[in-house]
């Protein structure tokens, strides 16, 4: 059963399109990634979602549209607050406003905010109000969140803390799940199924397993360091690349006992061997290319 049906979506501004014939189904209860680089159009179908801006096409929702508001939590790249305002008087206001009955102190105590319940908003960390903003968006207990850039601000850990809360939320309570991210392994770790646009339109969309078996098959990779590259090359030629020091070689899976002889006869040494990852399937389909920090950046 469907949360949201999209059917050709299209937004310009100007004479740019924005969205052009977008058109894909969330199903109630899974978690659906949208990527893409900035620009490429997920905010303005998280917008259109939203019915904040005016679009062509059509969109379903899985109950009465006049209760988008009360059904749907939106948290946004960007959150702003009253200069004086204080996290748990936010937190009752939201509360009052959407009749809720959340308990905000097991919120809070879950985000790891307990202990600044009493602290302005404006002296928070980056990250801490990252947090808030996400917190916000649970209070009317709504049955589709959308985040809008999930983890961005966050350091690892508190990502990953994130993260398995949004698992649980999903998996216990049966909340649907939409979120867009510049983040591959965040992408891997929580959605089911993905959404990648590329100037407007779908130019991938499926199960992240299903695309990384559809990219490499039953090809794995070694990787390792070596003192003798030249050795290596001549050996392995064009299925061996570098990456910052660590050579890679691509392999089919039945031939793994064969290529480990090989790397270890030749000198190679901090050997692993892996499976192919949603990260790989991501660059290898659109020639991506990750920044200093993880995100997907178009090379």
């Amino acid at each position: 059963m469907s949360m949201i049906k999209l059917d050709r979506l299209t937004k310009t501004y100007g004479s740019k399109k924005a969205l052009r014939n977008v058109s894909f189904n969330v199903e109630r209860g899974s978690i659906v990634a949208v990527l893409g680089h900035n620009g490429a159009g997920k905010t303005t179908l998280i917008n259109s979602i939203m019915n904040i801006v005016k679009y062509e096409g059509h969109i379903e929702y899985g109950f009465d549209r006049k209760l988008l508001y009360r059904k749907v939590g939106y948290q946004m790249q960007s959150s702003s607050y009253e200069s004086e305002a204080k996290v748990y008087e936010v937190c009752k206001l939201y509360r009052k406003i959407l009749k809720s009955s959340a308990d905000l102190d097991q919120l809070l105590q879950d985000f790891g905010l307990a202990e600044f319940k009493g602290a302005y908003v404006k002296s928070l960390s980056g990250g801490q109000r990252q947090k808030l903003s996400i917190l916000l968006t649970l209070i009317g207990e709504p049955e589709l969140i959308i985040f809008d850039e999930l983890s961005t601000g966050l350091d690892s850990m508190a990502r990953r803390q994130i993260w398995d809360y949004v698992k649980r939320l999903n998996e216990e309570k049966g909340v649907t799940i939409i979120l867009t991210s510049h983040f591959l392994d965040e992408v891997e770790y929580l959605a089911d199924e993905v959404v990648i646009l590329d100037k407007g339109e779908i130019s991938r969309i499926g199960k992240v397993s299903a695309i990384i078996r559809e990219e490499f098959e039953s090809t794995k990779k070694i990787e390792f360091r070596t003192d003798d590259k030249e050795a290596f090359g001549s050996c392995f030629g064009s299925k061996l690349s570098n990456h910052g020091g660590v050579l890679c070689v691509s392999y089919q899976e039945d031939s793994e006992e064969e290529i480990y002889r090989k790397v270890k006869g030749l000198g190679g040494y901090d050997i692993a061997i892996k499976n192919y990852t949603f990260e790989d399937a991501f660059l290898k389909m659109l020639g991506y290319t990750l920044v200093k920090n993880g995100e997907i950046s178009h090379g």
